[in-house]
């Protein structure tokens, strides 16, 4: 589940699981603020308990949409098994933490 707010930044909030079972639904939702995109990217992860492949492919989707935008992308609150699956994808690479 994800939970989008525009403040400073396009902040997206990922909830509980962002996996197979709901990444096309976030997907989704997600895209709609990438067409227009005109601020940076907060992922705001502190309260996501488990990421798939399939949510890191929602994750890639966010960063190449800041990237081809011109924006930077931020990823706060990363803790426990999520920060080490971000960690060992890779992501932590491209992915300023806040």
């Amino acid at each position: 589940m994800v939970e989008i707010e525009k403040k400073e930044r396009l902040v997206l909030k990922f909830i509980d699981r962002l996996d197979a079972t709901n990444a096309e639904e976030t997907s989704d939702a997600i895209s709609k603020e990438m067409e227009t995109l005109n601020q940076d990217i907060e992922l705001e992860v502190n309260r996501l308990e488990y990421i798939s492949s399939a949510g890191l492919q929602v994750i890639l989707k966010c960063a190449k949409a800041a990237k081809a935008a011109g924006k930077e992308i931020y990823l706060h609150g990363a803790k426990g098994n999520v920060l080490e699956i971000f960690r060992l994808s890779g992501f932590l690479t491209f992915l300023k933490e806040i």
